[in-house]
This record gives C-alpha cells, sequence and structure tokens, in this order.
C-alpha cells in the first residue's frame, strides 16, 4: 500500500471517529483535519467535501455487510453461526470494525438524502439478506418456526448492540456466538 493510499485510509478512520462522536450535521471537514493532524488543503486532496468522506465510509460499512448468502444457504445453521463468531472476532480485534457497526447504524437514521447512499443502504440490508437462510434452515428443522424476518432482527439486532457496547467500552466481553444462536435454534423436547 502505497503512503497515500495509506493516508486516505488515516483520514477516513479519523472521519470514522468524528462521525460517531457528533454525528453527521455537527462533524466539519475541518474538525476531521485538525483531529487527522492534516491540513484542510490536504484533506481535499483525498475528498472534494464532507459528503464524499460520508460516502466512502457508507461503501466500506456496506462492503463490510455484504454476505456470501448463496453458499449460506446450504447450510443455514453452520453458516449463520461461523458468521456470528467472525464478526465477534472482527469485534476482538479491530476497533474499526465495531465503530462501522455504530456509524452504519447513525446512516440509517440520518436524513441525508442521497440516491447513491439510499441505494447502498438497501444492498445491504441483513436481514433482507438473511431472511431466505433463515426461511431454509426453518424448512430443515434447525431454526424455530416464526417470522423469520423477526428472527433476523433479534440475532443481528443482538450484534448491533453488543457492537455498540464495545466501542463504548473497549473490554467488554463478548458473548459466545452460540448464546446469540439459541435465540433462534428449534429446541426439541
Amino acid at each position: 500500500m502505497d503512503k497515500g493510499d495509506e493516508r486516505k485510509k488515516q483520514l477516513l478512520r479519523v472521519a470514522l471517529d468524528v462521525l460517531i462522536e457528533k454525528g453527521y450535521y455537527g462533524t466539519s471537514t475541518r474538525e476531521i483535519a485538525r483531529r487527522a493532524g492534516a491540513s484542510s488543503g490536504l484533506l481535499f486532496h483525498y475528498f472534494s467535501n464532507k459528503d464524499c468522506i460520508y460516502l466512502e465510509l457508507v461503501k466500506v460499512g456496506v462492503a463490510e455487510m455484504k454476505m456470501d448468502i448463496e453458499t449460506a444457504g446450504n447450510a443455514p445453521y453452520d453458516s449463520l453461526l461461523q458468521t456470528v463468531k467472525n464478526i465477534f472476532e472482527q469485534l476482538e480485534s479491530n476497533p474499526s470494525f465495531g465503530k462501522m457497526f455504530v456509524f452504519m447504524d447513525q446512516v440509517q437514521h440520518t436524513a441525508v438524502k442521497e440516491k447513491e447512499i439510499e441505494a447502498l443502504l438497501e444492498s445491504a440490508d441483513i436481514c433482507r439478506q438473511w431472511e431466505p437462510v433463515i426461511l431454509e434452515g426453518q424448512r430443515r428443522g434447525e431454526f424455530r418456526e416464526g417470522n423469520p424476518h423477526a428472527l433476523c432482527v433479534a440475532v443481528f439486532g443482538a450484534i448491533q448492540g453488543i457492537a455498540q457496547e464495545k466501542v463504548r467500552i473497549p473490554d467488554t466481553p463478548l458473548p459466545k456466538a452460540e448464546w446469540l444462536m439459541d435465540m433462534i435454534v428449534k429446541r426439541t423436547k
């Protein structure tokens, strides 16, 4: 990775921190540059304005949220369990990963009405991605009966809350992935 790419990534990491702390409307490019120890001119070399920074971060977040759902449908339980484990491993080892969860949640609730952002968010809808997998797991008897969207919300909502807590208090212990799976696994008596 060349020096320019590394500097751009560093600016994005700082922007992510500022946006999480102050929100979209409370964030300025001047504040991002100041916290990054860079001039505004350098920031504008990489990003023409705050909207470009925001869009770039949304693209990163969406890329992290993409799942190989086709493969997951072949082994619903194992795929979901491995996904949860992978997310927890990233939360433990990569602080920016957890921050991206917080940021993407904020994006969902920020009134920035840009068509490209709306399209990106729609393409990365976790529950929409996982519903067919949950349905297949229900068909196979692996997952409990019930609304598949609600089951997705239960699991991924819990992950969102765990990520937020991990960002807020970095030494927060993570639950076992199996604990989340217990919410949707079909139990036999």
